[in-house]
């Protein structure tokens, strides 16, 4: 039982002044400030960006909460406690200890089915600021609550597990058998759960790994249950909360780590810098110390309790996320281990079409397009290029000449293999330089491509009117000012902001402001921006910085087949002189101008910017 160190961060209230409103309110000062003092506007950013954090977006359901009176005593439990916990796990000692002291201490205990497990407890006034299930955060709003006790619910009672099985693409079969090994710590107790031969569920396992791009189980156990929780920040929890949490040196948590994630006990105690046999020692202790008595046990416990660490920062509740039918994840695996996520939004049969996504957003793409597109006969399909999103960054080989985007293009490949897809037409919102890629390096997978509101490179973007054009124009004289301004707008994206932010981005558009104001569509781009807040902005960087050293690329022969639909009202660029731009690079191309259009047309026209395939 041990008081924990939480994230003390926390982002501006909303209207106090920050960083980013600064850069958002006085666009055209701070860029003078650039031009007059450059080296003391770069070190104030850098500073900001050091202190921004990042946060987690986590389902809900893999949560499990309770409420307590001042002196540890039962007020309200919730169906996940009750199933997965019940009263007896309550320590009234750590909850008195956590009102008195007003910071969030971690108890480990046993659940129900005598497995592992941890509960954490905090002050309410301290809790409203988690994420916490709607029913316990209304009864800690009551006069006599006085701590909330916080812990993973049951993997076997919700459908996140399931999901993540299924976005690894496992077989109904191995996924049934994988939560029984998270549940039970053993292949041989999973078999008995699941009524099947012990071998046949290790054949099973087996296979379910290499999909999941594992080698040991305790490997497989620790991808699904991360994925399970959400999207987690890149960094993870601090080590010193686990450490605090069992009484472990931080040597003994980098073994567990390693073992968790599935690295051999060579591998493991290598990184630790310790020996085998000394290895083999410290691990014995920590399994005593975690009460579990497999590799897999251990990860799950260490999952699930950075999961705990991560969903009790200082969020307010704004990175909740909540179980999303819409985005069928999925992901595909490179040579390396590393992996790529895609969406197959269906149906099978349609004509397959992928839809890239802008340099501002991540794969998520809209319904009210996803259905045009369908109506149409297509299968809309979606990416995150490296660094975005869920897909991991993809290091470029020293002798690898090729830029960013066309890097990308390894991705798109992978995936039609994945899906068993020869040629797939393609649909750019923005990213018009992915497309330039893939027409160069690998023709042989495109069939009809449409570019809308094409970006130009950003030297050559022209004036504009949105409010980040003055901030787009300094990057091009400091690129290296990319990456801290993303860091601090990525640490800054509340609901509030990041509404701000975007009608702030198209005031001069009343096209896309009547297209944002439908509440849909607005929710539907913002589920394509917050994966941002999660500190996955690394694809945003890279693309940005490579818009802003780029000159005009080649004209591009062969692409009498492609289309160009461009908004007239696009307050980011002059739609003449993006017209002009890339009908250089695109002679054979079709271009059109629609006049009542603006940025964001596949939210105004969808039905337009579908049937420009056809």
């Amino acid at each position: 039982m041990q008081t924990i160190g939480m994230l003390d961060h926390t982002s501006p209230a909303e209207g106090e002044d920050d960083p980013l409103g600064t850069w958002l309110d006085r666009p055209a000062t701070v860029v003078e400030q650039l031009r007059a003092e450059p080296g003391r506007v770069a070190a104030e950013l850098s500073r900001s960006a050091a202190a921004a954090s990042a946060y987690p977006i986590m389902r809900i359901e893999r949560l499990a909460a309770a409420v307590l009176d001042r002196r540890g005593r039962l007020l309200f439990a919730d169906a996940a406690f009750e199933r997965r916990f019940g009263q007896a796990a309550i320590d009234p000692d750590t909850a008195r200890r956590a009102a008195a002291a007003r910071r969030p201490e971690a108890s480990p205990t046993e659940a129900r089915d005598g497995s592992a497990s941890l509960l954490i407890y905090g002050d309410r006034d301290l809790a409203r600021h988690w994420l916490l299930p709607p029913e316990a955060a209304q009864a800690a709003a009551r006069p006599e609550a006085r701590v909330v006790a916080l812990g993973p619910a049951t993997n076997e009672t919700t459908s996140a597990l399931t999901d993540a099985g299924a976005a690894f693409g496992l077989t109904p079969l191995q996924t049934r058998v994988a939560v029984a090994v998270v549940a039970t710590g053993s292949i041989r107790l999973a078999a008995e759960r699941t009524e099947i031969a012990y071998a046949t569920a290790r054949e099973v396992m087996a296979a379910a790994m290499k999909r999941v791009g594992v080698t040991r189980v305790s490997g497989l156990v620790q991808r699904l249950t991360t994925l399970s929780f959400g999207v987690w920040p890149l960094d993870g929890a601090p080590a010193d909360v686990l450490c605090d949490i069992w009484g472990l040196s931080p040597r003994q948590l980098t073994l567990a780590s390693g073992v968790a994630q599935g690295l051999s006990r060579q591998a493991a105690a290598a990184a630790a810098d310790l020996s085998e046999a000394a290895a083999k020692k410290e691990l014995d202790k920590v399994y005593l110390a975690l009460g579990v008595a497999s590799a897999s046990g251990l990860a799950r416990v260490l999952t699930e309790a950075r999961a705990l660490a991560l969903v009790t920062q200082a969020t307010g509740g704004v990175m909740r996320r909540d179980h999303d039918p819409a985005e069928p994840l999925g992901f595909a695996l490179r040579p390396d281990g590393t992996r790529v996520a895609f969406s197959d939004y269906g149906p099978r049969p349609g004509r397959p079409v992928l839809v890239l996504h802008s340099s501002s957003t991540s794969r998520s793409v809209p319904g009210v397009l996803v259905r045009a597109l369908q109506r149409r006969g297509f299968r809309p399909l979606a990416i995150d290029r490296p660094g975005f999103g869920l897909s991991d960054p993809y290091r470029l080989a020293a002798d690898d000449r090729r830029d960013v985007f066309a890097a990308a293009c390894d991705d798109v490949a992978l995936v039609c293999q994945r899906l068993k897809l020869p040629r797939v037409d393609l649909l750019a919102r923005g990213a018009a330089q992915v497309a330039l890629g893939l027409a160069r390096q690998r023709p042989d997978l495109l069939d009809r491509v449409a570019l809308l509101n094409p970006d130009p490179h950003t030297e050559a973007g022209g004036p504009g009117q949105g409010a980040f054009m003055p901030v787009k124009a300094a990057f091009v004289r400091h690129p290296a000012l990319i990456e801290p301004f993303a860091r601090i707008l990525a640490s800054q994206m509340t609901p509030v902001r990041m509404r701000r932010l975007v009608f702030r981005a198209i005031a001069t558009s009343q096209v896309d402001v009547a297209a944002m104001s439908n509440p849909q569509n607005y929710a539907d781009y913002a589920r394509g921006i917050r994966l941002f807040a999660t500190g996955r902005i690394g694809g945003y960087v890279a693309e940005q910085q490579a818009m802003a050293r780029a000159v005009a690329p080649e004209p591009l022969a062969g692409c009498d087949d492609w289309r160009v639909l461009i908004g007239a009202q696009d307050p980011m660029h002059d739609f003449a002189q993006v017209e002009r731009y890339w009908r250089r690079v695109l002679p054979g191309a079709r271009f059109e101008v629609m006049p009542d259009a603006g940025r964001f047309l596949y939210l105004s026209h969808p039905e337009a910017a579908a049937a420009i395939l056809l």
